[in-house]
């Protein structure tokens, strides 16, 4: 910047250097958090055991659902204006699916996804996963890869890892009461970006009990408004602090839809405002819901030696029947029908087996009924052998509950030699 005037006031202007980076006090806490995690954490006990309620779902942004109603009713009666054409058996049966799909999507979720599940824990024996009852919309069958989804049950919040200080900025703002237990509160934002008018003044805050400096609650926030946000809450037990509550929203895509023109905007008096009405397009947000109820804390567990024999995760019952015992939140009317709507979709697109072939697909693993192909496994290359030919089979739980044999066989064109 060249200043072209000499002036005494501007003579008396002093640099002023702002400094970005977080306030020593709130990482000395941050530290001490640290240091104390281990010995707040529910597995410094011999043993425990609880249970959790999960509710999952695909939807639109729930502030968006009645406009979305209002602009599907608008885009179905110009539809309606427009001129038949003629259409083959396909297109024209195409075109009343879309309908449906258009009319669907008012009324209920994309999916939905419900989950009890026990947690036992054991010093000698280690943690056992014990899922009472699963429903999952549109599909018959329960996607196991689905059942591994955690946030921050059993391990230390991002925010507050050590590797991760340089990515945010902390300051310590307050202090406050919760149940009758003094906390701090510790504001933080994210450094990413450079530009303050495109960020939030603050991503979210930590609350931190001042006794044990236990992780009481974290909020954090997406840098923008639109793209969701994180709730964890934990509950002081048997002196450890238990995941409590959870809720999480973030946004994965939008779906679009582009304005219909109809006859009457091509009229020359409406020129300008079919050229505005055709670059215009609906745009609705698809978001993730997540929420988490935790309950029933025992510690010490009765739980025994067999209680923890087989897989880690296991599969008690998954036909929904048991779900309204353990409920922690009511289905609302548009869950209802997502159940009702989407396992008729599921059933006629056979929803289930395309699910199991991508999840498959994308770990390099084909499921072939009682047992799963490693797709990893058919071509490799090393020095010694060149090109390997190999087939690898993994025995899964329909084989047997507890027992999983695998075989590997493989032939090196380098060495010429079977293995």
């Amino acid at each position: 910047i060249f200043l072209s005037k000499e002036e005494a006031r501007l003579q008396g202007i002093k640099t002023i250097v702002l400094e970005d980076k977080s306030d020593p006090k709130a990482l000395e806490l941050l530290n001490k958090v640290n240091e104390h995690y281990k010995n707040n954490a529910p597995n410094s006990l011999d043993s425990y055991e609880y249970k959790s309620y999960e509710k999952i779902s695909l939807d639109f942004d729930l502030d968006s659902i009645g406009i979305y109603k209002s602009y599907m009713e608008r885009k179905l009666d110009s539809l309606k204006k427009v001129p038949v054409k003629e259409q083959t058996k396909k297109e024209k049966k195409d075109s009343l699916e879309n309908v449906k799909l258009m009319k669907l999507f008012g009324e209920s979720k994309l999916f939905l996804w419900e989950r009890v599940s026990e947690f036992l824990y054991s010093k000698k024996y280690g943690e056992k996963i014990k899922i009472l009852d699963n429903k999952v919309s549109g599909f018959q069958q329960p996607i196991y890869e689905m059942m591994t989804l955690r946030s921050n049950r059993n391990r230390v919040p991002r925010q507050i890892q050590e590797e991760n200080r340089t990515l945010y900025r902390f300051f310590l703002t307050d202090s406050t009461e919760i149940d009758h237990r003094k906390t701090y509160v510790i504001k933080f934002r994210q450094t990413e970006d450079t530009q303050a008018r495109k960020r939030r003044k603050f991503n979210g805050f930590l609350y931190i009990d001042a006794e044990t400096y236990g992780l009481r609650k974290i909020v954090s926030n997406s840098r923008k408004k639109t793209e969701g946000n994180m709730v964890s809450e934990w509950i002081l037990f048997d002196g450890k602090w238990f995941l409590n509550k959870e809720f999480i929203k973030f946004k994965i895509g939008s779906t679009n839809f582009k304005e219909e023109k109809t006859e009457d905007s091509h009229h020359e008096n409406d020129k300008n405002e079919d050229e505005k009405t055709k670059k215009i397009k609906k745009k609705f947000g698809n978001y993730i819901y997540m929420k988490a109820d935790y309950f029933d804390y025992k510690s010490p567990s009765d739980a025994q030696r067999k209680d923890f024999r087989g897989y880690t995760m296991d599969v008690v019952n998954s036909d929904g029947k048991i779900l309204e015992k353990y409920r922690t939140d009511s289905l609302s009317e548009r869950d209802k029908m997502t159940y009702i709507k989407i396992d008729s979709v599921g059933k006629k697109y056979r929803l289930d087996q395309k699910a199991r072939l991508l999840a498959g697909a994308l770990r390099g693993d084909l499921r072939l009924g009682m047992i799963n192909l490693d797709m990893t496994s058919l071509f490799n290359y090393n020095a010694y052998e060149k090109f390997r030919l190999g087939a690898a089979i993994k025995f899964n739980e329909k084989f047997n509950k507890y027992i999983s044999p695998d075989v590997y066989v493989a032939y090196g064109f380098g060495d010429h030699a079977w293995k």
